[in-house]
Formats: structure tokens, C-alpha cells, sequence
């Protein structure tokens, strides 16, 4: 029956606490009701304790239990009744976080495209979203919604992302660039190649995501849980002990009536559920509160390279324009050569020709030379792109090469640009550091963390980058094997949370202490591998939430702290005899509130 089950169970006891509550309190006589009332709410706390026991274990269900029956054996009928009340009250917190994250997933299949738009052999047809493939070619039209994962091939537009990364600000998107499903295009029409489709897209990622955030949603219990383990077997012990030497039967029950934990049990759910709604808005999942501990304990971070720290593509570093050749004129050039490119670097290189051309022509002839770069001609006008050998399949003389402007340095990637058998200009590529790794990075050592950097690349690179970010400690060369086999090691003797985004990643992230992934553009099983997913891509959020994990912690300390005091001070009153059960009861109701005002402060904006 419904009324037995979350939430009816919690909302029937409330009201039957509370209405016999205040008859009880204008007709005293009716104590039966109140205790009838009590006992009923508190089935569900006793039986959680029995199986705790029947396992040989003890969590906050059995250090509660204790309290209630100390309560009804003590003839404290108002004290159990507060109890269940409040115990009622954190049931309905824990149904309410996931009812939260249930409605999430429900907004985000509220997100999933229905439809695309195929092209088929020139002609545009539209078909449901599930008939889409890999690889198949997609238009998306001003004002619609992009369907699946993909690659621009030809086409500009303003995408906004905002219902899958959070981000506000529309990002243009040219050829070569990705596109998430679910995103909007804004402006502009473009056309993809689908690269994720069904559940390899960003949307199905994402709710699968959310799923596996929400099955371990108990797992911050485990604090509550430890601390029951705790401080049962000695407030036990001090019961015992103060029944040995008084032989007082009032003043021990009164003992255990001070030390409920019932508002332990609604104060560190309600932190983390704080904590967890926070970081979901900023565009972090959390898969389970428990992280938020091994966050805050963190010593070491470890973060791969490529993709992470850097933009895991191509990124023009530096062009030289020759004095005499126009700027315009020469990425409009540039740009027809490059732009039936299939190369990583002649993507990067029509990126950012776009930024200064509005339109690209297709060039009149076209040739991609394995290994050397590309030739082209427009309107009469010859173009040639790429490293010193292209100079031989060009038929340009050897000492047309500009060796004094392109020594380089080992680390970048150098080309020139010939037009019409002159040198036009040079162009230096490299996999650029992210514009806010150093800040972030700086953010995270001031909070006494170690920053190392593992990576598959060269030294030199490597080295660079390092130096670049401000990193002392890097590993360069590493194979997967290799960032697991350090993995282990650093876990030996620190708690090392690991940073990545590709699927050599993935056995690192799991074997590290706490997982941290790049979602935006990570592998799924990377995704799928880590504690922590970053769904914007963006490293400020590291930082951010190193602080909130350690703010809840520290919050979470403070309400045992507040509860262990508050313990104190009424083991005081009750061994001096200043309290009997009955005051010792109305104590722990006065008391209850601190913690939870204390824990109420993670709601707190700022």
C-alpha cells in the first residue's frame, strides 16, 4: 500500500506526531494516543537497527533505536515522540534529494531531440533520432536543435550549450569543430558527421550520469554511520557506569536521553544534499556525497595533459606575416588551401583563417601532400602550405625556405606559406594550454595541494606546458600502464584524486582515490570510470570544489562537535542531579536545533 511507503509513511507519522501531540497537550489524559502515535513511527527506525544487528553492525538507526526505547521504558512518551518526529523528518530529506535527482533525469529526457535531418544523396530527409548512424550526415538549421554528437564539415553557427554545460555565452562553431547533442543552433546552419549517436551521445551520457549519481546517494549515510559506531559504545558505557556507581535507574535513563543523535541523523544528510545541489550547479555531478570527504582530504592531484590542462587540438601559437602582404588577403588565401584539408593541423589552421575571412571560397584546385602539406590555386593565384619538403613536390627552389624564421624550437609545429612562388608568411601550431589552467592551477596549490601533470607526450612538450603552468612535478612519455602503475604509488602515501578526459585515462581515474573527469569532451568510459564528472570543461571548478568539499566537511565536523558538547554539558546537569528524564528529554529537543542550523549554512549563497 502507498501509505506505508516514502514519502506517505513520513507525512502520516508527522501529522499523527503532531496531532497527538497537541491534544496531549491540552488534554494530558490522552497519553496513550501519543504514545500509540510514537510507537507506530518508530517501527521503521527499530527494524533498520535489528538488521544493522543481525549483521553485527551498528549505524545511526541503532543509536537511535536505543534512545526511543530508553525513552518508552523510562515513561518519556514525549521524548520518543520527538524523536520519531525527527527521525520522520531526515527520512523525508533523504526521499526529497532524490526526488530531485529523479526530476532532473526527467528534465533531461525533456532535452532529448526527437528528430534530424539526414542528407541522403543531395537530398534532405527528416527521420526519428533513433534511425540516426554513425556517420551519417546531418543539417542543422537556424534555431534547431543539434540531434546527436558531431563533427561541423561545412557551415558557421552560434551554438548554445547551456542545457548540457551550463555555459550562457553561444560558441561559434567552424569547420572541423565538435558539437554535443542537445545543444541549440542559435544562428547560422551548419552541417555534421555524426561521431556519437544513441547512448554514446552527450545527452544519453548525461542521464546516465545523473542515474548513477542517484543510486549512491546513500552513501554520505556511511559518515553518519561511522559516527553512530563511535559514540554508541560510549555513551553505553557512560550509562553503565553512572547505573554501577549511583545505582540510579532515573539518572542513567536521563543519561541516554541527553545523548540521542537524532539530530546528527537530519543535519549531516541535510549538509551533503546542500553540497551536492551546489555542485550540480555549477555543472558538477558528484556521485555520492561521500566524495565530498575524500575531496576534502585530498593531497596530491594529478591531471593528464592533453585534453585536461590543454585543449587536446591544434591551436595556432604564433604567425609571421611578411612585410608587403596584406593580412586580409593572405588567411583569405590560406583558408581556400586549407579547406578540403583532412589534417589536424589544417583544421586548426582554417579555424583560425575564419576568424579573419567571412567567406571561404572552394579552391579551383586542391592537393594534399602526405606528410607535407597542401597545394591549391584560386582565381589564378597558387598557394602552397606546409614543411620544407613540399618545396620539392611544389617545384619551388630549396633556398626559398625561411630558415631564420623557422628554426624552431622542437616543441611547435612550423610551417610556411608560399602564394604565387613568393614566401608569404609562417605559421607555428602546438596543443596550447587552456586559458584558465594556470589560474586554476595557482588556486589549487594555495589550498596546499600537490599538482603533478602525467602525459603521453615528449619531454620537450611536455617540459613547456610545465613550465607554461606553473607545474614543478611532470611525468613525460607514460603509457596507460605506466599512469596507473604511478597511480599506486602516490596512493601508497597520499590521498591523490586524478584528472582526465581520454580512455588511456580511465584505469588511472579508477584506481585513484577520488576520479575527476572532463565530461564535455571525455570518453564515455572515462566518464563512466570517474567519482567526479565536470560537465563545462572548465578547470576553475577544481578549486571550487576542493573548497565547498572541505567547507561541508568542516560543517559536518561542527555539527558533531555542537552535538558533542551540548553531550557534555548535559552529562553535567544530569550527574549533578540538576536534571531527571524528564528535563533531560526537553534538553535534547532544545539542543537538536544546532547542528541543523549550523548545517543549514551550505545553503547559503555564498
Amino acid at each position: 500500500m502507498k501509505i506505508f511507503k516514502s514519502p506517505y509513511r513520513e507525512y502520516l507519522t508527522i501529522i499523527l506526531i503532531l496531532f497527538s501531540g497537541v491534544v496531549y497537550f491540552i488534554f494530558p489524559a490522552s497519553w496513550p494516543l501519543l504514545l500509540v502515535s510514537a510507537m507506530l513511527g518508530s517501527i521503521t527506525t527499530v527494524l533498520e537497527a535489528l538488521v544493522a544487528i543481525r549483521k553485527k553492525s551498528i549505524n545511526i538507526s541503532t543509536f537511535n533505536s536505543f534512545a526511543i526505547i530508553v525513552s518508552f521504558a523510562t515513561g518519556e512518551i514525549t521524548s520518543a515522540a520527538f524523536i520519531v518526529l525527527m527521525l520522520s523528518f531526515a527520512s523525508l530529506l533523504g526521499f526529497r534529494t532524490t526526488s530531485r535527482a529523479r526530476n532532473a533525469i526527467e528534465e533531461l529526457l525533456k532535452l532529448k531531440p526527437l528528430r534530424a535531418l539526414v542528407e541522403k544523396n543531395g537530398q534532405l530527409e527528416e527521420i526519428d533520432i533513433t534511425q540516426v548512424k554513425s556517420g551519417d550526415i546531418l543539417v542543422v538549421n537556424n534555431g534547431a536543435q543539434i540531434p546527436v554528437d558531431g563533427t561541423v564539415i561545412s557551415g558557421e553557427g552560434e551554438i548554445n550549450e547551456a542545457s548540457v554545460t551550463g555555459e550562457s555565452k553561444p560558441v561559434t562553431k567552424i569547420y572541423g569543430d565538435k558539437v554535443l547533442s542537445a545543444t541549440w543552433c542559435e544562428s547560422g546552419v551548419i552541417k555534421i558527421k555524426a561521431t556519437g549517436v544513441g547512448k554514446d551521445s552527450t545527452i544519453e551520457r548525461l542521464i546516465e550520469l545523473v542515474k548513477k549519481a542517484t543510486e549512491q546517494k546513500s552513501k554520505p549515510e556511511q559518515i553518519a554511520d561511522r559516527f553512530a559506531k563511535i559514540f554508541l559504545p560510549i555513551v553505553i558505557l557512560i550509562g553503565l557506569g553512572t547505573y554501577l556507581i549511583t545505582k540510579n535507574i532515573s539518572m542513567t535513563a536521563a543519561i541516554f536521553l541527553v545523548a540521542c543523535a537524532d539530530d546528527i541523523a537530519v543535519a549531516i544528510p541535510l549538509a551533503i544534499t546542500a553540497a551536492l545541489g551546489k555542485s550540480a550547479k555549477d555543472g558538477v555531478i558528484v556521485k555520492g556525497g561521500a566524495w565530498f570527504e575524500t575531496l576534502s582530504k585530498m593531497k596530491t592531484l594529478v591531471l593528464d595533459k592533453t585534453g585536461t590542462l590543454t585543449y587536446g587540438i591544434m591551436k595556432i601559437e604564433k604567425t609571421i606575416i611578411e612585410p608587403g602582404v596584406s593580412e586580409t588577403e593572405f588567411w583569405k588565401l590560406v583558408a581556400i588551401a586549407e579547406k578540403f584539408s583532412e589534417h589536424p593541423i589544417g583544421h586548426a589552421t582554417l579555424r583560425e583563417a575564419n576568424k579573419h575571412t567571412k567567406e571561404i571560397s572552394d579552391p579551383d584546385y586542391f592537393k594534399s601532400i602526405k606528410g607535407s602539406g597542401v597545394i591549391a590555386s584560386s582565381s589564378g593565384r597558387e598557394i602552397v602550405i606546409g614543411n620544407h619538403d613540399i618545396l620539392a613536390t611544389a617545384g619551388l627552389p630549396d633556398n626559398l625556405w625561411p630558415k631564420d624564421k623557422l628554426n624552431g624550437d622542437g616543441e611547435s609545429i612550423s610551417f610556411a606559406v608560399f602564394i604565387d612562388k613568393k614566401y608569404a608568411g609562417a605559421i607555428m601550431i602546438n596543443d596550447i594550454p587552456k586559458e584558465d589552467a594556470a589560474k586554476s592551477l595557482k588556486a589549487i596549490q594555495d589550498l596546499g595541494i600537490q599538482v603533478m601533470m602525467f602525459t603521453g607526450d615528449n619531454e620537450k612538450t611536455a617540459s613547456r606546458i610545465a613550465g607554461i603552468l606553473g607545474i614543478k612535478e611532470f611525468t613525460a612519455g607514460m603509457k596507460p600502464e605506466d599512469k596507473l602503475k604511478r597511480i599506486e604509488e602516490l596512493c601508497k602515501v597520499s590521498i591523490v584524486g586524478m584528472v582526465g578526459d581520454g580512455i588511456n585515462d580511465a584505469p588511472a581515474l579508477s584506481r585513484a582515490d577520488v576520479g575527476i573527469a572532463m565530461g564535455k569532451g571525455g570518453a564515455a568510459v572515462t566518464v563512466e570510470t570517474a567519482d567526479v564528472v565536470i560537465l563545462t570543461d572548465d578547470l576553475n571548478r577544481l578549486p571550487e570544489m576542493i573548497k565547498l568539499a572541505r567547507q561541508t566537511m568542516k560543517i559536518i565536523r561542527g555539527d558533531m562537535w555542537i552535538w558533542g558538547s551540548s553531550n557534555i554539558f548535559g552529562f553535567t546537569l544530569v550527574l549533578t542531579g540538576i536534571f531527571g528524564p524528564a528535563l533531560a528529554a526537553f534538553y535534547n529537543f532544545i539542543s537538536d536545533f544546532f547542528p541543523l542550523l549550523n548545517s543549514a549554512r551550505l545553503f547559503r549563497k555564498n
